[in-house]
């Protein structure tokens, strides 16, 4: 079974509420029926859709439609993260796995320099864990020392950072509307992903090549880095994703299967389809259960 363990289903903002910027501008178009032709012209069986951000109606609504093929990943808001008056950052994250999601993007856990044991949001960092749901990491790099953090904070939370372990910053987007980076893995980031592959529930997600080489597929230029990175994880903790819609024409959905083949070429068939899907089932089961 293949899962694409990370990808954006969005409508206009006219037809549903999100935030609009140069990346997802308020025409732009991704819906779940264009992601699941894709699929099944891909091949490709299970999806985990994750929203823009904490405007997420459309995400659930996409789930439960399709409850048999997409798990979802909610996006941390300030509630949850604690930073802004409200209910609290637990029932701001209840009321959203209230709604079928599955674990919890963020892009902040708590203030640099203050040390996680402190952080407005280490009761929802718990309950994830207690719950044996998922931490999605996209930490920018003010973040990376509370990062380093987590696994000694929380040990039983199961990380996964996306994107090859990516701090985003100096976004830009690109001649075909996807985001951009430049220098994506300063030593500080490499050191970071490396140090965290120690703890055995850190996953790695093998996506946003697009975004961060400076070449076209099959982008060589990453091979350093992502064998490295593939040696301290292993297949059995390494997620493969499309980050659709971003990749839908430039370079292409399908082309995004092969990837593993060309930086990775020693491994086995077993451990190409942990990549491909294992691994991402072992992480949302519900997905392993369900008839296609």
């Amino acid at each position: 079974m293949i899962v694409d363990a990370h990808l954006h289903v969005f409508r206009p903002a006219a037809v549903r509420r999100r935030a609009v910027d140069e990346l997802a501008p308020a025409g732009r178009d991704a819906p779940a029926r264009d992601l699941l032709g894709l699929m099944a012209a891909a091949g490709v069986d299970r999806a985990v859709l994750v929203p823009l951000g904490p405007e997420d109606e459309y995400v659930a609504e996409a789930r439960a439609a399709h409850a048999r093929r997409f798990a979802a990943v909610a996006v941390a808001g300030p509630e949850i993260q604690g930073r802004r008056p409200g209910p609290g950052p637990l029932e701001a994250l209840r009321a959203r796995l209230a709604q079928g999601f599955s674990g919890l993007r963020t892009q902040w856990l708590g203030e640099p320099g203050r040390p996680l044991a402190g952080s407005p949001m280490l009761p929802v960092l718990r309950e994830l864990a207690e719950r044996g749901l998922p931490l999605w990491s996209y930490l920018p790099p003010g973040q990376l020392p509370l990062l380093r953090e987590l696994p000694g904070t929380v040990p039983d939370l199961r990380i996964v950072l996306n994107h090859l372990g990516f701090a985003p910053h100096g976004m830009r987007v690109d001649a075909h509307g996807r985001p951009y980076f430049e220098d994506p893995f300063p030593p500080p980031v490499v050191e970071t992903v490396l140090e965290l592959a120690r703890h055995p529930n850190a996953y790695l997600m093998f996506s946003g090549q697009y975004a961060l080489s400076r070449e076209e597929p099959p982008y060589s230029d990453l091979d350093g880095v992502v064998r490295a990175f593939a040696d301290a994880y292993g297949a059995d903790r390494m997620l493969w994703a499309s980050d659709y819609p971003w990749t839908r024409d430039v370079p292409g959905y399908a082309e995004l299967l092969g990837l593993a083949a060309h930086a990775l070429p020693g491994l086995s068939a077993a451990e190409r389809a942990a990549l491909h899907g294992g691994t991402a089932l072992s992480l949302f089961p519900e997905l392993a259960t369900k008839e296609p």
